[in-house]
């Protein structure tokens, strides 16, 4: 019976530790257009012939000499548990409940012997058949659940992208350029990067970080603008942008979101705990929040603001060398002192090296 060219192409294993049947079984297949045959009559045989390739059926005696045949069917289940693979008993026993026992054990259809070489075959041929249509709808369940993924994410972007807005115009009060929130979110992901975060973290870092000072946005401008010294009074106002900005973004189910409020509560927190608000001490600070307290200090000091001038770039990092393992987590700071953020930021020809700086 012709077949077409994929089902030929199938893999057959047959286990039989009678050679005659064994033999004709794979000589009725290979007739029929199957060109993949493999034959075993033990189960340490079956182990040797599935080193180099997986099945995609298998015909299996009951009674082997060996073992019994629901040993390798539930071998087979076990091995291959994420696949749908055929499995057919064949058996000359006609006891009702050895049929009973190979569906127990996995079997997918009971032949008993002597068998029609036709029958055989359209089983064979039927049971393929359904393991390609298996085939076919978990590829396109996979690429379903990818464009969904892809439409998430997309939509995610989508939000953020107006949350980014958002604290540029919070941005353009403090920072007449308005490129402060994208330089801080190239910097924490230069770091994360160093630091080993896998891509999906640093893409969440990169799209998160920028939302650090999103609270600003409430602060008066007298007070975000003001050239000289904060009051007290307007220094607890000032400090209340972490929570304004976490709570702008509180209830938000995208990881990126999620990650920027973590940010936007915590990136004034301190590694000795004397941050603001919560004075969180050390690892009680999210990794994301003690990246960005970096980041943002850096820039901050590197750029004019309108209370003060920039400080050199060589001043800068010394300041932050400085203050390893108190302002900011020990690690962060080696990681950002390593030539491999400077050079990812664009900065290499500009700020010297750890080395070069120490007098």
């Amino acid at each position: 019976m012709p077949i077409a060219e994929a089902t030929s192409q199938a893999v057959v294993l047959v286990v039989d530790d009678e050679p005659l049947t064994g033999e004709y079984i794979a000589t009725l297949l290979r007739e029929a257009g199957y060109k993949q045959i493999l034959t075993a009559s033990a189960p340490h045989e079956v182990l040797d012939r599935l080193a180099a390739v997986a099945p995609d059926i298998a015909l299996v005696d009951w009674h082997l000499k060996e073992a019994e045949g629901k040993e390798i069917v539930r071998a087979l289940r076990e091995r291959y548990s994420s696949e749908v693979l055929p499995i057919i008993v064949l058996t000359a026993d006609l006891a009702p409940e050895i049929k009973l026992e190979a569906f127990r054990s996995g079997a997918t259809e009971f032949l008993h012997k002597p068998f029609q070489a036709t029958e055989l075959l359209l089983r064979v041929r039927n049971l393929l058949e359904m393991r390609r249509l298996h085939q076919q709808l978990a590829e396109q369940k996979l690429q379903i659940e990818r464009l969904l993924e892809r439409r998430e994410r997309e939509l995610e972007l989508a939000r953020i992208e107006i949350l980014e807005r958002l604290a540029r115009a919070a941005e353009y009060r403090d920072d007449i350029t308005g490129e402060h929130i994208v330089r801080v979110g190239r910097l924490s992901e230069a770091i994360g990067r160093v630091l080993g975060l896998s891509e999906e973290v640093l893409f969440l870092l990169r799209h998160a970080a920028p939302l650090h000072d999103l609270g600003k946005i409430a602060i008066p401008d007298a007070i975000l603008r003001k050239p000289g010294k904060l009051t007290h009074e307007e220094r607890r106002i000032m400090r209340q942008h972490t929570l304004l900005g976490a709570q702008m973004l509180e209830g938000c189910p995208y990881p990126a979101v999620q990650m920027a409020r973590q940010i936007a509560l915590t990136h004034h927190e301190r590694w000795d705990g004397r941050g603001y608000p919560c004075r969180l001490k050390g690892t009680e600070i999210p990794l994301w929040g003690r990246i960005v307290a970096l980041a943002d200090a850096y820039d901050a000091m590197t750029h004019d603001r309108p209370y003060r001038p920039a400080k050199p770039l060589e001043e800068a990092v010394e300041e932050i060398r400085l203050q390893r393992g108190k302002q900011f987590d020990p690690i962060v700071v080696d990681a950002f002192l390593e030539p491999a953020t400077f050079t990812a930021i664009g900065e290499s020809g500009s700020v010297s090296t750890p080395e070069e700086t120490v007098p």
